[in-house]
């Protein structure tokens, strides 16, 4: 069976042993979300205090050759615990054969102890994975894409919430601002943050975290590589927009990634311009940026609204979108090429 991937959070937190299907495959371009999707799946069918010998892990170059492989995995009882799960890293190679030979030889005992966990990348709608998740009724699809700024601030607030923490406006807003679109990548930074603070007990009186406190715990290192980058593209510095790239990359976070911030700046620096254009003054103009500049990048930005015109932007934009959409499923490899050539090819039309 297929779900619509806004209702993937709430059929994963009500998911039960008894109501379980047989086969969950999970898949997208995000595969931050894709783990952690998999993690939350894990605990709610084996519960939280699950035993480790409950859980197999299975890489899918492990099926080549043995399509039987993963029914074989599921009809051995777990030596503790009433359930067991088969999470399989990967979507391709012989996982297609090996999920459709699992389901063929399903049984009732088999199907009500024993749950297989596909994590796959970014699967078309052709695939024949997708297709055998979908069509059967023992199986479910769960798709994982970037998240937006609306879903990327429920999801703080909400890990937040369980932490006994509150959160400011301004620091949902800056937190949005800041955060990548990958799930994986959001969930680690609000762990920072919460760490920053200090963890609470759930009778302990709620905290509060404010915009000073995402700024001291996050401004260092997510957005400070991501400002850097940003900055040196929309300024034309094409060496230091490419040493940006290539930090950003060894501190684990793919060129790929930085695309969206990349190009939440330029719909802004677009809407900024346009304003001008108008007749705004520049000052009013870059209100249009939240949160607000900090007043050491002020001047760049500044900058940045001589050397680019709204129609400059609109190009910017497209090259932008182009590369998103070549690098969901690419090989990472791939993927980073495509995105630094996008940023790149932005950088050298700032002067033009």
């Amino acid at each position: 069976m297929k779900l619509q991937a806004y209702k993937v959070d709430a059929y994963v937190a009500a998911l039960k042993p008894s109501t379980a299907p047989a086969l969950i495959l999970i898949y997208g371009p995000d595969q931050g979300g894709v783990r952690e999707t998999s993690k939350t799946v894990l605990k709610a069918f084996l519960g939280k205090q699950y035993d480790p010998l409950q859980s197999v892990s299975v890489a899918d170059t492990q099926l080549a050759g043995q399509a039987g492989l993963l029914a074989d995995e599921a009809a051995a009882m777990p030596m503790f615990g009433d359930e067991k799960i088969i999470v399989v890293s990967g979507g391709g190679g012989a996982v297609p054969e090996a999920a459709r030979v699992y389901l063929e030889t399903l049984n009732e005992a088999t199907s009500k102890a024993s749950l297989v966990v596909i994590e796959a990348g970014n699967l078309k709608p052709s695939s024949a994975l997708r297709k055998l998740a979908e069509k059967d009724d023992r199986a479910m699809a769960l798709p994982c894409y970037e998240l937006e700024a609306r879903d990327i601030t429920q999801l703080a607030r909400g890990f937040m919430e369980t932490e006994n923490y509150r959160i400011e406006a301004q620091a949902l807003e800056m937190l949005a601002a800041r955060l990548a679109t990958d799930r994986g990548i959001i969930q680690r930074e609000l762990e920072r943050l919460v760490l920053f603070k200090g963890p609470l007990n759930k009778k302990d009186p709620a905290g509060m975290i404010t915009a000073d406190d995402v700024e001291l715990a996050l401004g260092d290192q997510t957005q400070a590589g991501f400002d850097k980058l940003i900055d040196n593209v929309a300024l034309g510095r094409l060496d230091a927009a490419d040493r940006a790239v290539a930090r950003l990359s060894e501190a684990g976070t793919p060129a790929a990634v930085a695309l969206g911030p990349v190009r939440n700046h330029f719909q802004t620096l677009q809407l900024a311009l346009g304003m001008m254009e108008k007749g705004t003054p520049q000052n009013q103009a870059l209100s249009a940026f939240k949160p607000p500049l900090h007043f050491r990048r002020k001047p760049k930005v500044e900058e940045q609204l001589r050397l680019w015109s709204a129609r400059k932007c609109a190009r910017a934009l497209s090259i932008l979108n182009e590369a998103e959409t070549a690098c969901r499923g690419a090989p990472p490899g791939l993927s980073q090429a495509q995105a630094g050539q996008a940023l790149l090819r932005i950088t050298r039309a700032a002067k033009l």
